[in-house]
């Protein structure tokens, strides 16, 4: 099998998968086609607060333009290389 130097921009099994992403402005490596809501919440506060009233947004933008958010229970968003991810704590004390 030929590997290209190129993350690969499909979700074929079987090659690797490298993305370069930033999370809240951080530098990050992505070893999936996919990432869901929980990922981009544990990669942006891997230590961070979880449960009761603590919420997450998290809102993302390919190089492209296109932007989106993700949600708990929603299906994961194709990763795309230099993707950015803004992951921020709306907990309502």
């Amino acid at each position: 099998m030929e590997v290209s130097e190129k993350p690969p921009q499909g979700g074929h099994e079987g090659n690797p998968f490298t993305f370069h992403i930033f999370v809240n402005g951080e530098p990050k490596v992505w070893h999936q086609p996919k990432i869901n809501y929980e990922q981009a919440v544990k990669l942006a506060f891997p230590d961070g607060p979880t449960g009761g009233n603590v919420r997450y947004s998290v809102s993302w933008t390919k190089p492209d333009g296109t932007e989106g958010s993700l949600r708990p229970g929603q299906p994961p968003v194709d990763v795309a290389e230099q993707m950015i991810f803004d992951v921020r704590n709306t907990d309502k004390s």
